[in-house]
């Protein structure tokens, strides 16, 4: 366990929630340029990884969106829906992916979780820094969250290691560290 300055912060922030059926969300979500809704249902029969950063316009977080793109491809053709979250609106969101920051617009949903619904949902708001926990979920088909890793603010998830993850899970396999690597 953390000890020292951030004791304090991870004090709100419960236990897993793998193995456990998601609760019914929607949200806002900014997808390519546009205002749309997203929901739970919506995604019902499919599998997605959700993934959360703590707010807009820092550099960790545009690395991991840029990672995310990169791979989007890879995730699209194993079935898998990519869908990012933060604690920022669908204008927040508007203005840093149409900003210098990025290349192009990312080609996933990015939910603008202003009102801390979804973080919430999913235990990943931290109440004491006022945002969410740079967090990961792979969610099956039957909604079932499958895996669920979350690092503090200031460390970021390689979207690489979430794709070898997911591509286990997609496949049905069973997998060794010594097999990740061939995934």
């Amino acid at each position: 366990m953390l000890r020292g300055k951030y004791t304090f912060l991870l004090g709100d922030f419960t236990m897993t929630l793998v193995g456990k059926k998601i609760h019914a969300w929607e949200a806002t979500v900014y997808d390519n340029g546009e205002k749309k809704i997203l929901s739970s249902a919506t995604l019902e029969g499919s599998w997605y990884v959700l993934f959360f950063w703590p707010f807009d316009f820092t550099g960790i977080c545009n690395s991991e969106i840029v990672g995310f793109e990169e791979l989007a491809s890879e995730f699209d053709s194993l079935g898998v829906k990519l869908i990012g979250a933060s604690c920022d609106s669908f204008h927040s969101h508007k203005t840093w992916f149409e900003s210098t920051d990025f290349d192009k617009v990312p080609s996933f949903p990015m939910i603008a979780d202003n009102k801390h619904k979804i973080t919430k949902n999913f235990k990943v708001y931290s109440k004491s820094i006022g945002c969410a926990f740079r967090a990961t979920f792979i969610v099956d088909p039957t909604g079932t969250i499958m895996s669920a890793s979350t690092n503090f603010l200031s460390v970021a998830r390689d979207p690489k290691d979430v794709l070898t993850t997911t591509k286990a899970f997609v496949r049905g396999q069973g997998c060794t560290v010594s097999q990740r690597g061939s995934l």
